[in-house]
């Protein structure tokens, strides 16, 4: 009896290792595990700018005001807490450079600011932007946790090349004329200093730019807007730091809110190679309007490698209808999967003539308003992933996770572009369970609805249906079963080892050949990650670790490129270490090979792409050779399996939960199935 005991904890422990991951059994199903204990990086809101919608919607009713201001921030709302105001530069009264209103001809009169001077001369007239100020008073008044960033898009005009606040004759040229940079940074300064002073409103961040190594800007154009080379945003910097630090405000500087990633990649090594201006951010900026997954990688190590807070401080999208909306909602999910940022803001809250690139549309003469379906899309995501929350490992691109800071509440946020119904079975192993889960759902039909019903479990199994073109919240209470897994490597736990640019793959043995390949189920049937993608860490010394597959095959380099595997010990090429890069991603290096690394050939991360050995260099951005380690948390299994189960010797199959749990019958989910020969395995009914 005693050795069936020990073969049986064998089987069952090692079914147990290997974790569900996105997978097309058939059409509309997917299994992938989510991993509470996995965490990212922690939320510290969700927001939107106030330019220009408040700026309209300041001078509406007071009644109305507390309508949309509660819409916005209340926790039963889109639970904002991140509001950016623009510091308005004013273009000439006199038009004497541009004609009366040319902002009509795009944005309305809504994007048409009020300086608070009129020349260098002028005293300050603080009762200009009275709208804005408005709400973003009521703000403070509902939201006394709400944080506030200043941002500029021009200085007024009588500081410019042009004389327009909307940017140079050539959109290609600076318009801030160089013998103002001191005088427009007292400008900023003052303007933060005056809403500390006077309404008690400290900014954290002040970004004294916006989209400013462009050609959007020029003069007669639709917005206040100003171009800035790279020269010019670094000189601008260094007069702007001593001003601001000399102020007494707690605000720091942040840079360089440009137009996409790709840019801000640019931009930031540009900042780096000046060698003196990144010590003078507090924050980095950027927009994700477009962007590749590269650049949102690359932008996220660089902020983390400069410990550097990244704000997503802008986007928004066009489309149609729902499907529109989450388009938008698929890009959240994105950036925040790649570019790791502590904070989600979005463009425009209201608008007049779209229901896309806003959540309340908005007519600003009749003083009207009426939440949109984008508005609900939102919700499903910032009403229930709350500031101070977890981001955590979900290996599914549909979807995105996180916890709370007990860790006693796992929200799981599901979309569906499709136009098929997607099924969804997700692990959540070394987790408990607690209750009911709490669904909502947006569809064409349903707005943030409550669900009853929209998710069943079955052991450590969540199941639940995302119909065509919709939004899924479950909102699960958990427990861990588990301690979890510490810093640094587990050496008795199973790791899938994920590409930085690809989330998608995994580090995989194809028959002796290592390379990344889609996570793929294994052959038993059930939705379980091949043993060629679970990967062991043994150490061979302090900080040396071989590196062996669950087929139990060893990760082996030569002083060529390519990697394989071996089933027997060799004398060189089997040892690593793992350094880590940036606090979540690692590289693996090799310690018989100095120098050398995991390396994705020619810079590939797309599947079947070729593991080698290559010089790692010094570059943060080098993600093609970072890796995220991804432990596997085993489901404890009750001792309940393992004596019920053994003592057994009927022949009988049996069932039982993963809780080791005997049962009649096998039960909904995920069971433990024990054949007559004592044999374990996990089915999925």
């Amino acid at each position: 009896m005693k050795s069936k005991r020990k073969l049986l904890a064998a089987v069952v422990i090692a079914l147990a290792t290997v974790v569900p991951q996105q997978a097309t059994a058939q059409l509309g199903t997917m299994s992938y595990s989510v991993m509470p204990y996995n965490k990212w990086h922690q939320n510290e809101g969700w927001g939107v700018s106030l330019c220009w919608w408040a700026n309209m919607c300041g001078n509406w009713s007071d009644s109305k005001i507390d309508q949309l201001v509660t819409w916005l921030v209340s926790p039963e709302g889109l639970n904002c807490n991140i509001f950016r105001y623009n510091i308005p530069g004013g273009d000439d009264p006199n038009n004497a450079n541009c004609t009366l209103h040319h902002m009509d001809s795009g944005k309305g009169r809504r994007a048409e600011m009020e300086g608070f001077k009129t020349s260098s001369s002028d005293s300050y007239d603080w009762t200009r932007d009275a709208a804005q100020r408005k709400i973003m008073l009521k703000i403070k008044e509902m939201r006394p946790d709400a944080i506030f960033e200043a941002f500029s898009n021009t200085p007024p005009y009588y500081m410019t090349y042009s004389g327009c606040c909307a940017g140079n004759t050539d959109a290609n040229k600076d318009n801030l004329k160089p013998e103002y940079y001191e005088e427009f940074a007292h400008y900023l300064v003052d303007v933060c200093k005056h809403y500390k002073d006077e309404y008690g409103i400290e900014f954290k961040t002040l970004e004294p730019f916006n989209e400013p190594n462009t050609n959007y800007w020029y003069a007669g154009g639709s917005q206040e807007g100003c171009h800035f080379d790279i020269a010019s945003q670094t000189a601008f910097l260094k007069v702007l730091s001593p001003i601001l630090k000399e102020s007494g405000l707690n605000t720091v500087i942040s840079a360089s809110d440009e137009t996409n990633v790709d840019m801000s990649v640019s931009e930031f090594n540009s900042y780096l190679s000046d060698g003196t201006v990144m010590p003078m951010l507090g924050q980095w900026n950027t927009h994700s309007y477009s962007g590749s997954i590269v650049s949102k990688s690359r932008i996220g190590s660089l902020a983390r490698a400069n410990n550097l807070p990244l704000w997503q401080s802008e986007t928004g999208d066009g489309g149609s209808g729902l499907a529109g909306n989450l388009k938008l909602a698929k890009r959240l999910i994105e950036d925040i999967r790649y570019m790791h940022p502590a904070a989600w803001v979005d463009w425009q809250y209201v608008e007049e003539w779209n229901d896309q690139w806003c959540t309340v549309k908005g007519d600003f003469a009749a003083q009207t308003m009426e939440r949109v379906k984008n508005y609900y899309v939102r919700e499903q995501v910032t009403q229930h992933i709350k500031k101070g929350y977890s981001f955590v490992t979900s290996l599914s691109d549909s979807t995105l996770a996180a916890v709370n800071s007990k860790c006693d509440t796992l929200v799981l946020v599901a979309i569906n572009t499709t136009g098929n119904n997607v099924k969804h079975n997700v692990d959540i192993s070394g987790y408990k369970i607690n209750g009911e889960p709490i669904v909502y759902r947006t569809t064409t039909s349903e707005s943030h609805k409550a669900i009853t019903n929209g998710c069943s479990y079955g052991g450590s199994i969540a199941a639940f249906n995302v119909p065509p073109v919709s939004i899924m919240t479950i909102i699960m209470p958990i427990s861990p079963l588990t301690s979890g897994v510490g810093s640094g490597i587990s050496t008795g736990t199973p790791y899938i080892i994920i590409p930085q640019y690809n989330w998608q793959a995994a580090l995989t043995d194809d028959n002796g050949t290592v390379k990344i390949a889609n996570m793929e189920k294994s052959a038993e049937g059930s939705a379980l990650l091949k043993k060629s993608q679970m990967w062991y860490f043994k150490r061979k010394s302090n900080g040396i670790y071989t590196i062996q597959s669950g087929e139990g095959k060893l990760i082996t380099g030569s002083s060529g490129y390519q990697v394989t595997t071996s089933k027997t010990a060799a004398d060189t090429g089997q040892t690593f270490s793992i350094e880590s890069v940036d606090g979540i991603y690692s590289k693996i290096m090799s310690a018989d090979f100095e120098g050398k690394c995991l390396d994705l050939e020619s810079e590939k991360y797309s599947a079947d792409t070729n593991v080698g050995l290559w010089n790692y260099g010094t570059l943060v951005t080098a993600g093609h050779r970072h890796w995220y380690l991804v432990p596997v948390i085993e489901n404890p299994i009750d001792n309940a399996i393992r004596t019920a189960g053994l003592e057994d010797n009927s022949g009988e199959e049996r069932y039982y939960s993963l809780q080791g749990i005997r049962l009649q019958a096998p039960s909904k989910g995920l069971n433990i199935v024990v054949s007559g020969n004592n044999k374990a395995k996990k089915v999925l009914y």
